[in-house]
């Protein structure tokens, strides 16, 4: 498995070479980090009495995506890639459809809430829809994919010259 670690190096790690000690301790590390990530922007500044039933609400609806197999993206040198184009897919569509559904309780949200908003209903979507999006989802990839031959390019005749004197 290749491991980005940033600085631009990346490292070809053997996984079957651990043991099940370092296995686990990779394993724990890691969700703990996922887990961390996605309940980091409930804090006590925002809602001091409910920070920490949104966090462990936030952190559970990330393992439930886990779960679900919906990795979103993993970002190395700055740029986010998405681990899973079939999954970055069904997200793309699950927030166009609740922007079409939703756009109301979109509109009423306060705009500095409103990104959140959409983020957390187009996740439930795509978590309650997957088995109708996932076939849709998978031709886009494919057809996203197909490498199409250059279309020929047209040589540019001569350059207009404005207007003409009278």
């Amino acid at each position: 498995m290749l491991v980005a670690i940033g600085k631009g190096i990346e490292l070809d790690v053997d996984v079957t070479r651990f043991n099940s000690e370092v296995h686990n301790h990779i394993a724990r590390t890691g969700l703990r980090n996922l887990l961390m990530d996605a309940h980091a922007s409930a804090t006590a500044k925002n809602d001091p009495e409910g920070y920490v039933k949104k966090s462990r609400d936030l952190a559970e609806k990330k393992l439930a995506s886990l779960y679900a197999g919906i990795v979103r993206a993993q970002s190395v040198g700055g740029v986010a890639k998405p681990t899973d184009p079939v999954g970055a897919v069904i997200m793309r569509l699950a927030r166009m459809a609740i922007q079409k559904e939703r756009a109301s309780d979109i509109a009423a949200a306060p705009k500095e809430q409103r990104l959140a908003l959409i983020n957390r209903l187009a996740a439930e979507y795509a978590q309650s829809h997957d088995m109708a999006l996932r076939p849709r989802a998978e031709k886009i990839v494919a057809l996203e994919n197909v490498e199409a031959e250059p279309l020929p390019v047209k040589k540019a005749g001569p350059a207009a010259k404005g207007k003409k004197a009278a």
